[in-house]
């Protein structure tokens, strides 16, 4: 009995990992980053904040009303655009549900990671548009990885590849390239969950909780569990070869500001 309860339990964080930690992973290691750029920036990096929020701020925004509409939330009042530097607030969406519409009570989890799905979204768009060679290649070199049992290492080595990549696309198509640059920096940086994000989605998860629970009991119980985990890991190796993708170019931004203050350090000197 004990080795059941134990077999449960084990099967049961592995399923809660995989549908659900790639997401919560890539929400915070991009809130990292963002909060990493603002403290190595210092008071320089309220102005960028300002400046990329006004192509970053709406594709945020659009991440949580489109999922408001999946899972039947009406929207009540909406700004993809509204800063507030009072509040720290760049726009917002306000909406209700039915307290006993299952589907919609599950959707507040998925509406608070909406802008994860949102940026990824228009960072691959704008990849397949500004650097389709780079993309495809990358498209090629991440199949070609997935189809053994990749490391964190071909992970990174797979990413740094796309972005080392890239400028070589400025040779081919400048103008295009910089529009990509131009796009995909500012998302990156925006993706960012706020807390009232994070708290959004935790009210959900007792919900989520228990349909879990009855999915791994029902899987368990007909001795689905192995090919469920597999085809579940096999989709998580699938989604972080995107995923990291976003990370990758929320870290830029790191990069980014401890360059900026390398040379403000240097030109103290003189």
């Amino acid at each position: 009995m004990n080795d059941v309860i134990f077999d449960f339990l084990l099967y049961f964080l592995k399923m809660l990992g995989l549908t659900l930690g790639i997401l919560f992973f890539c929400g915070f290691a991009v809130r990292f980053f963002s909060r990493a750029f603002a403290r190595v920036s210092g008071t320089g990096s309220g102005d960028i904040f300002d400046i990329t929020a006004i192509i970053g701020t709406p594709i945020h925004e659009l991440g949580h009303a489109v999922m408001c509409l999946l899972f039947g939330h009406k929207i009540t009042r909406m700004k993809l655009w509204s800063p507030s530097h009072e509040s720290g607030v760049y726009g917002f969406v306000e909406h209700t549900y039915s307290r006993k519409n299952l589907w919609a009570k599950l959707g507040c989890l998925f509406i608070g990671v909406g802008p994860i799905f949102s940026g990824l979204a228009v960072i691959i768009l704008m990849l397949w548009i500004c650097f389709p060679v780079q993309w495809d290649a990358y498209l090629t070199a991440s199949r070609e990885m997935l189809a053994g049992n990749p490391t964190f290492g071909q992970f990174l080595r797979c990413i740094l590849s796309l972005l080392g990549s890239m400028f070589t696309g400025f040779g081919s198509n400048w103008v295009r390239s910089i529009i990509g640059v131009l796009v995909i920096l500012p998302v990156s940086l925006h993706i960012t969950l706020s807390w009232q994000d994070v708290k959004s989605a935790a009210g959900a998860m007792p919900l989520y909780l228990l349909l879990l629970t009855v999915f791994t009991a029902i899987t368990m119980a007909i001795g689905a569990s192995g090919a469920i985990t597999e085809w579940f890991r096999l989709l998580n190796l699938r989604a972080m070869s995107l995923f990291c993708i976003v990370i990758a170019f929320s870290a830029v931004w790191v990069v980014f500001a401890l360059v900026l203050r390398g040379l403000r350090i240097v030109a103290s000197w003189f």
